[in-house]
């Protein structure tokens, strides 16, 4: 039996097998080449009037500016999405320190992340990845909002990266009966939201990569007994995670309860203000979405309508910043309740009535005033909290 001795949790993992499985995703919907033309053509017009727009309803002109300056946008087919999201997960998992594993392992590790890996691809229309030069390399489609080509590479990328799934977003104005460019206007807004998020708190991708990071050990603890597999029994030749380990992860991963193994608090409670963070982002993408009206988008309250019955109905899987969703609601499987839109929503709503976006602009300038688990339920906390 083949072992992995690469020390990380990415050896967990048969990268060859997510790639072969990946390859039997469905490309999407048929579509003619001008169907196909004009869709990425009103994607990337979006995209460069997104910016101004959320400057406009957050005040956060300055970010806004740079996500217009900066920010490549690339129009792209599901295979592109996987491509993209499977080398930020890797990358983050080549960080985290594991056991070595057996092959069965690797081959239940490659299932899952293929799994993950379908959903994202079929579901998601948008994706923001954080800046991070290796996440970057090789992309010679990338447009900037402006329009302009960009490089094949952003060495030190500075900026995050903007995905805008064409296939996705055709296959959902035609599900759905959606406007032609009210759709795609609605996805960039959301989308570039979170770019302007990353770019007003240059701190907010390496918190979300380190929590995510954190999220990662503390599945490989829980579940192989931790870096060097204490607690787990070694097979034949050494592996220091067993198939039954790989069993085990399978069946809690099924039912989206990996963390019910995890007995230390700190890890949950890191977790658990992940969650929090990240039901905070989606919030405020939410709320940005608020100020949308027919003057400006004239099919905007059957998009409000549709979209959200589209988006419960598809268990919280939705745009959003890096990979926190796949980590969360995949591989995690912390409760929905925790990383629901609706309560990020509410969240960034109440504050705003109480103290305005500009008030709530407080929260860019340091990870310690990101609202905790028990402040998303109670905004008056977290203003009371900041002052």
């Amino acid at each position: 039996m083949a072992v992995t001795t690469n020390g990380t949790a990415a050896g967990l993992v048969d990268w060859q097998t997510v790639e072969r499985l990946a390859a039997l995703i469905p490309a999407g919907p048929s579509a003619s080449r001008s169907t196909r033309a004009s869709t990425v053509a009103v994607l990337r017009r979006s995209a460069q009037e997104a910016p101004a727009w959320v400057a406009r309803i957050t005040g956060l002109n300055r970010a806004a500016q740079r996500v217009a300056d900066t920010v490549p946008v690339s129009v792209v087919d599901r295979a592109g999405l996987v491509r993209v999201s499977t080398r930020a997960l890797r990358g983050l998992m080549e960080q985290v320190p594991a056991p070595p594993a057996s092959e069965a392992v690797r081959l239940v590790g490659a299932a899952e992340v293929a799994g993950a890996m379908s959903l994202l691809a079929t579901r998601l229309l948008g994706q923001v990845v954080p800046a991070s030069p290796a996440w970057h390399e090789g992309r010679s489609d990338a447009v900037r909002p402006g329009g302009e080509q960009s490089s094949t590479a952003l060495p030190g990328a500075v900026a995050p990266h903007l995905l805008l799934v064409a296939p996705n977003v055709l296959a959902m104005r035609r599900q759905m009966d959606l406007d032609m460019l009210d759709l795609p206007a609605w996805v960039c807004l959301h989308e570039v939201t979170h770019a302007v998020q990353l770019v007003a708190a240059p701190w907010l991708g390496p918190y979300l990569a380190d929590s995510m990071r954190t999220g990662i050990g503390a599945v490989v603890e829980a579940v192989y007994g931790g870096a060097h597999g204490a607690g787990s029994v070694a097979d034949k030749r050494g592996s220091g995670v067993r198939r039954g380990s790989a069993v085990r992860l399978a069946a809690r991963a099924g039912r989206g309860r990996v963390l019910e193994g995890l007995t230390n608090i700190r890890d949950r409670s890191e977790l658990a203000s992940l969650a929090a963070a990240l039901t905070f982002l989606e919030g405020h993408a939410e709320v940005v979405l608020d100020d949308v009206h027919p003057n400006r988008m004239p099919s905007v309250h059957r998009l409000r309508a549709v979209l959200s019955r589209s988006r419960a109905a598809d268990a919280g899987i939705g745009p959003g910043p890096g990979l926190g969703a796949l980590l969360l609601h995949r591989l995690m499987g912390l409760d929905a309740k925790e990383a629901q839109y609706a309560d990020g929503a509410a969240f960034v709503r109440s504050v705003v009535a109480r103290i305005g976006h500009e008030g709530l602009n407080v929260v860019w300038t340091d990870p310690a005033l990101l609202p905790t688990p028990a402040e998303i339920a109670r905004p008056d906390v977290w203003v009371r909290r900041v002052g």
